[in-house]
């Protein structure tokens, strides 16, 4: 039952993140081409684009967003392992399969949780930016909450297996 509800939800995760990380792709693209823009027009025609460093800043946003998830899935994120090199082995995998895990799940769904406030009254006020633009701040805010919540998912998956992982090795030392 157990297995069976971590390969269902891991199919899900799956999914979810190759749409993400296509999207992040998507967004990172939309930056270098808005940025592009901002130089030549900036440069060449001696015309500041001001649109172009705002929009850029925003694609930077969302494409850190939603490509964390599969940075989070792939196991590929930056870690400070100065101190911990040097812990037994098994104090390692105890940080890194459920402790770790434990408190990013934690963190997430206080991010997720308290985005969807922060976004949701974004929508209400109507919030815009203060640039020339006026452009409305809560699309930008709603990508916080969602992409968190995949991450969220992504954290959980990690969690279970490495329960898994634990309760497995105990039930080889009690036999």
């Amino acid at each position: 039952m157990f297995r069976k509800m971590i390969h269902v939800l891991d199919s899900l995760i799956q999914k979810l993140t190759y749409i993400f990380v296509r999207i992040a792709a998507v967004l990172t693209l939309l930056m270098i081409v808005t940025t592009v823009y901002g130089v030549i027009a900036r440069y060449f025609f001696r015309r500041p684009e001001p649109v172009s460093y705002e929009l850029s800043t925003i694609f930077l946003l969302w494409g850190f967003l939603f490509a964390v998830s599969m940075v989070e899935k792939l196991n590929e994120h930056i870690r400070a392992e100065i101190f911990i090199q040097f812990a037994p082995d098994h104090f390692r995998k105890f940080l890194h399969s459920l402790l770790g895990p434990f408190l990013a799940l934690f963190y997430c769904t206080v991010l997720t949780w308290k985005g969807w406030e922060v976004a949701l009254y974004s929508l209400r006020i109507g919030e815009k930016s203060l640039s020339i633009w006026r452009e409305p701040i809560w699309p930008i805010k709603f990508a916080i909450p969602v992409c968190y919540g995949l991450l969220t998912l992504v954290v959980f998956s990690n969690l279970c297996r490495g329960l898994a992982y634990y309760l497995a090795r105990s039930k080889v030392k009690k036999a």
